[in-house]
């Protein structure tokens, strides 16, 4: 029995020492990752992360009842849902469609190949008496000469009809041209149930989503800031004014209100569109912001008996929802642990940072939050600390996840800032033998990059 067991415990010991020494020897010549490093990527869940939606959360505050078919409400900075109803019923946005119009027009600025300043031609399908019946219009005709600031506030104001067929034939040789553009750059955005047949919104076949377009609404507002103050909240609009008639030619100037009455029944309010077709209903995409604080509505589908109460009710269905928001919701500013990095056996680098790939992760960044859940966010990291093999930069190796009360309230993944090559063979060794050693310690063996990730995603299928 003695010659069994001595062997055995002198073999233990032998192969600890030689263990050992090769970790000593040999770990230390593994390279830590460089000092400088590149700058994090930022992931701008403003526009293209998916925003939390607190309508699924036991922690969304009571909800108001809207009197609409559809309705969303958006944290414009963090694009959080907080309030939703059929958001995803596809439904005619009415005249809402020209603020895709306008967006298309203010990126033809942006790149140039529009000038700003510059007249604008205004040809016979564009002339207000080509419109269809009961069009809204902004009254372009021939003898008139109009500037892209006009046209962009017959859009934005009187909603004209006729703008937004001068709008098209001003990006596109055809209306039908035009269409198929807007098409293809709403689905390359992943608009999926936005679609246009005709951009003023007067057929019932232009289709969007209220989730859709409050989407579209926030990207619209981060791409054309400038558009709130210079067209959406101008409160009225005159045209044809004398400036604008050719030499031989008079027309006397029309005066329209701003459809939106939002503006006047709430003070915050500073765009964006409404949209009408009578046999739907009043629709009505809304912005407000106060205290610094932005927020999105958008409402579909209100009734009224006659459209002076359609507009009222639209304005004050969507005061009540940007009010609830305002009041019910705050912006903080998460307490969150430094994500540290990875050690990674077998690669070029000893370790690898990690960052949260979320924009509310950065420094100074918020999250919208019901009122008062602020100071119960707590904020840990789940996921391998310890890995064998190379890595790819922006690799997900993990989770952050914010809880309140012990109930999860939001997650961001784990990535990795930089690429880690596979190691030189003496390195490898190197490396197996510190897990041989670490292993005597009563340390698992780290499992492979690619086996954790395979098992990653049976955990968190979709992610």
């Amino acid at each position: 029995m003695r010659r069994i067991i001595i062997p055995s415990v002198i073999g233990a010991v032998l192969l600890s020492v030689s263990v050992f020494t090769a970790a000593l020897g040999l770990a230390g010549t593994l390279t830590p990752a460089p000092e400088v490093l590149p700058q994090k990527p930022v992931s701008d869940s403003r526009a293209d992360v998916p925003p939390f939606d607190w309508t699924a959360s036991s922690f969304q505050p009571r909800p108001p009842e809207i009197d609409a078919l559809a309705a969303v409400l958006l944290d414009y900075e963090t694009g959080a849902v907080l309030y939703e109803k059929n958001p995803d019923d596809a439904l005619p946005p009415a005249s809402l469609i020209k603020l895709v119009v306008m967006d298309a027009v203010l990126d033809a600025v942006d790149s140039g190949t529009l000038d700003p300043d510059g007249d604008i031609p205004i040809p016979p399908a564009a002339w207000s008496r080509n419109a269809p019946p009961r069009s809204s219009l902004m009254f372009l005709g021939p003898g008139q000469r109009a500037s892209l600031d006009d046209l962009m506030l017959g859009l934005a104001i009187p909603s004209g009809n006729d703008a937004a067929v001068g709008a098209a034939l001003l990006l596109n040789d055809s209306v039908e041209d035009f269409v198929a553009v807007m098409n293809r750059r709403l689905a390359s955005r992943g608009y999926e149930k936005t679609r246009m047949v005709e951009p003023s919104g007067y057929s019932l076949d232009n289709s969007t989503s209220a989730a859709e377009f409050a989407r579209f609404c926030r990207e619209y507002i981060l791409r054309h800031p400038e558009a709130l103050e210079k067209y959406h909240s101008v409160p009225a609009f005159s045209y044809p004014r004398p400036e604008n008639m050719l030499p031989g030619h008079h027309e006397n100037t029309i005066y329209q209100q701003n459809f939106n009455r939002l503006l006047s029944l709430m003070p915050e309010a500073d765009g964006l569109k409404t949209g009408t077709i009578p046999s739907f209903g009043y629709n009505l995409a809304a912005t407000a912001i106060r205290d610094g604080r932005r927020l999105v509505s958008v409402v579909l589908g209100v009734q009224g008996e006659s459209a002076r109460e359609g507009n009222d009710r639209r304005a004050m269905v969507s005061r009540d929802l940007l009010e609830y928001g305002f009041n019910e919701y705050s912006l903080v500013e998460a307490d969150l642990p430094d994500p540290g990095s990875v050690r990674l056996y077998g690669s070029e680098y000893r370790e690898v940072p990690l960052y949260i790939d979320a924009a509310w992760a950065g420094e100074g960044e918020k999250i919208a939050v019901p009122a008062g859940l602020g100071d119960k966010l707590r904020a840990h990291l789940r996921g391998a600390r310890r890995l064998r093999g190379p890595v790819s930069a922006g690799t997900e190796l993990g989770e952050i996840v914010v809880t309140a009360d012990g109930e999860e309230v939001l997650t961001a993944p784990l990535r990795t800032l930089i690429a880690a090559e596979e190691a030189v063979w003496w390195k490898r060794i190197a490396d197996w033998a510190l897990i041989a050693w670490e292993r005597l310690q009563g340390e698992a063996v780290p499992p492979g990059i690619d086996d954790y990730l395979r098992s990653s995603a049976a955990v968190h299928p979709g992610n």
